[in-house]
């Protein structure tokens, strides 16, 4: 298949919103009905190596949100700044995504827990993003808005009723997402510093949330809290602890995406 037949694809579809999932968090939310399904090869979009990730875009529709369906493009796979892939690379699916009109990207992650008041198990409705992955322009590294208080407060009131803190194993708080280049864990002596920036740490997401905004596309940020930053030795430890977190996100994504961006379907 060429590029452009897999974009025309992505196009007729219409989706309401697409979402990018993080490490191991690909389950399907109640209600989808798997419609298409394009390779990233096919779309020429970067493809990780990493466990946990399926290099697939699968177009869904019938995502519960309240009493109505979503179309949904999900977006299950993300490359990484420490595979070697360039920032410009790794924006491309947002970009491709806004330019087949898809103007809404919610983004997950696995993270780990910086501060003592968020737990493993938590989701985090992130207002800002600390961009530490961004060489330094200054005393302070660059802070990127995800999106308001008050949209951030909504997604996270629609998580709680929606009963994905019980779906999953923790609780729904709102934060502040640390982006660093990975590959390496953040060590013990890290986490006090990097705490001072934000509350959950993760290795992605940054040029995702640059390309939407370039592209004039809103976002909303979801990071799963798989540990607490520090205290994981594996990637499949952030897989298996992130499971439980996973099912949360399935069962609230309607609701989250339908919150984050009210009157998205109109009669």
């Amino acid at each position: 298949m060429t590029e452009a037949a897999a974009r025309a694809r992505l196009r007729r579809f219409r989706a309401h919103a697409a979402v990018v999932y993080g490490s191991g968090l690909e389950a399907l939310p109640p209600g989808a009905d798997v419609e298409d399904e394009i390779a990233y090869s096919d779309l020429g979009w970067p493809c990780t190596a990493v466990p946990g990730h399926a290099n697939v875009v699968r177009l869904v529709s019938g995502v519960a949100a309240g009493e109505a369906g979503l179309r949904l493009a999900l977006a299950c796979g993300r490359p990484h700044l420490y595979e070697g892939w360039s920032a410009d690379e790794l924006s491309r699916p947002v970009r491709d995504l806004a330019a087949a009109g898809v103007s809404r990207v919610v983004l997950t992650n696995s993270t780990g827990a910086l501060r003592p008041q968020v737990e493993p198990g938590d989701i985090v409705v992130c207002g800002d993003l600390v961009d530490l992955q961004a060489p330094p322009a200054g005393a302070e590294p660059p802070r990127l808005e995800v999106c308001t208080a008050e949209a951030a407060q909504a997604v996270a009131a629609a998580l709680v009723a929606s009963g994905a803190s019980a779906a999953g194993t923790g609780g729904v708080r709102i934060g502040t997402y640390v982006a660093v280049a990975g590959p390496q864990f953040e060590t013990r002596a890290e986490v006090p510093w990097l705490s001072g920036y934000g509350d959950v740490v993760g290795m992605s997401a940054a040029p995702e949330l640059r390309a939407a905004c370039a592209a004039g596309a809103e976002c909303c940020l979801l990071a799963l809290v798989a540990n607490r930053a520090a205290e994981v030795g594996s990637h499949e430890e952030v897989l298996s602890r992130g499971a439980a977190a996973a099912r949360g996100l399935s069962a609230g994504l309607g609701a989250a995406v339908a919150a984050r961006w009210p009157g998205l379907i109109r009669p």
